[in-house]
């Protein structure tokens, strides 16, 4: 079975599926791992912040992200 296939398959789960689904992945990563991936993110964040209190970043309203990714997964 491909990641596709189970990109696919786990889209057509109702969000409440969807939403254990990535706990459940989540929960498998190694320590260490996530560890790496929250570092890394909270690194992210704040030079987004940074760029955003510097008028480097554009803020946007969050409905229309979520509208915008919505309409990208249905693709």
């Amino acid at each position: 079975m491909t990641v596709a296939t189970i990109q696919a398959e786990a889209l057509e789960l109702p969000a409440q599926e969807r939403a254990r689904l990535i706990d459940l992945l989540w929960d498998s990563l190694s320590l260490p791992e996530v560890k790496v991936r929250e570092a890394a993110w909270a690194v992210e964040s704040e030079r987004r912040i940074d760029a955003l209190e510097a008028g480097k970043l554009a803020a946007r309203d969050a409905t229309d992200v979520f509208s915008e990714l919505r309409k990208d997964l249905r693709k």
